[in-house]
């Protein structure tokens, strides 16, 4: 996540796919289009603190990353998983709603692809960090990111933008995680509150738990989201 303010988010249109009316828009992504989708989050990821340690190899990264994304957006429907794009697909995220009658989002070592479901230290590691969600409903923003030609360039604040005005229209909290500390103080400007650093060993990157509370959806206007 690069570090820039939010544009407009306007009001949210009646259209079946399209979340906001701005020039660039937030759009839903069904399954026949999880390979771009992935595509993007793999470009986004390849220096991301976790991916390097789950996925050492820089040599085969990238596809192995691309792989990855690809095998678990397949799963959204099942996980009720929903994939959001800008209208330029050049910035992706995943969000779930997770209810404490059936917390489905949980990552279960099954459900990852046979490149780290074969490292189980990271099966267990991304399973570890998602223990720490809150206990009420909410929305748990599972991975955003933006290609990196067009970082800095406001694609991630109009897409995280109109995710966070729909979670506020729903008055539930959002619930995520960050590796990188460089992107703490952009989360915090958000209104996410960020929780204590966590570590699951000596060998494993160390991650931020970030809990955005519910904001009346009439006080989420360009200034109070740019913070």
């Amino acid at each position: 996540m690069q570090d820039e303010r939010m544009e407009t988010a306007k009001t949210p249109t009646n259209g079946p796919t399209s979340v906001f009316d701005h020039p660039l828009s937030v759009e839903r992504i069904d399954t026949s289009d999880v390979g771009g989708a992935a595509r993007v989050l793999a470009e986004a990821f390849a220096e991301d603190p976790v991916f390097l340690w789950a996925m050492p190899r820089a040599e085969t990264r990238l596809a192995d990353a691309t792989a990855f994304f690809t095998f678990y957006l397949r799963r959204t429907r099942s996980r009720r998983r929903e994939v959001f794009a800008t209208s330029d697909r050049s910035a992706v995220a995943v969000m779930t709603p997770v209810s404490q009658l059936g917390r489905e989002n949980r990552t279960d070592a099954r459900d990852l692809p046979a490149l780290v479901r074969t490292m189980s230290s990271a099966a267990d590691y991304f399973r570890w960090i998602e223990t720490f969600q809150p206990d009420c409903d909410h929305r748990y923003l599972e991975f955003i990111g933006i290609l990196p030609a067009y970082r800095s360039k406001g694609r991630g604040s109009v897409l995280l933008g109109s995710l966070l005005a729909m979670s506020a229209r729903e008055g539930l909290p959002v619930w995520c995680w960050s590796s990188n500390p460089r992107n703490l103080p952009y989360y915090r400007r958000l209104g996410f509150e960020s929780g204590d650093e966590l570590r699951w060993n000596s060998d494993t990157p160390a991650v931020t738990p970030l809990l955005r509370p519910p904001v009346p959806y009439t006080a989420l206007s360009p200034s109070s989201a740019a913070g």
